[in-house]
């Protein structure tokens, strides 16, 4: 198993090294983002901030962190698979306490801002999840599992950030 294992991660290395990259990439324009609209991002509507705002750092930072773990020499699929099963069951946790359905509800927002803000994240977690149980039980759709989650959330934060560059630029205008 660990030549196979070897094997895998060499054939997936540029997969996860262009997507560690995004990741990375994406997390520091969503601060230059946020930076440009300091007084929308600190105002009176903070949860607001905290539902919808800060899980894009954390999609952008989890595709990273994954993406790393992949590229560290020597790690054991059991090692990945426990690692991925813990950080997506925090991942859950934090969609949980981020509140975003209830924001989404108390804003009375479209359902397709539902499906990307609450939908789309919470499935990619649960996509990583399952993949962190394809490592543990050596599944071969494991590493597939993965890298559909993890591109789900680089596609779903890239989304996001758009429609939150377009709800700042709004809110600015009105001011």
């Amino acid at each position: 198993m660990q030549e196979s294992w070897a094997h895998q991660l060499e054939t997936w290395h540029e997969f996860y090294l262009l997507l560690g990259t995004a990741g990375l990439t994406l997390t520091g324009l969503l601060f230059v983002v946020i930076s440009l609209g300091p007084r929308i991002a600190a105002d009176r509507h903070a949860s607001s901030v905290r539902a919808f705002v800060s899980p894009n750092a954390v999609f952008f930072t989890s595709t990273l962190a994954v993406s790393s773990l992949f590229l560290v020499p020597g790690v054991s699929p059991t090692m990945v698979g426990v690692l991925l099963c813990f950080g997506a069951c925090a991942s859950l946790v934090y969609l949980a306490y981020a509140k975003a359905h209830q924001q989404w509800r108390r804003n009375d927002l479209p359902p397709l801002d539902w499906i990307w803000f609450v939908g789309l994240p919470f499935l990619s977690y649960l996509v990583i999840l399952s993949a962190g149980g394809g490592f543990l039980f050596e599944a071969a759709f494991a590493m597939y599992a993965a890298a559909a989650g993890l591109t789900l959330l680089v596609v779903t934060g890239i989304r996001n950030a758009w429609d939150l560059v377009l709800w700042t630029a709004k809110k600015q205008h009105k001011e």
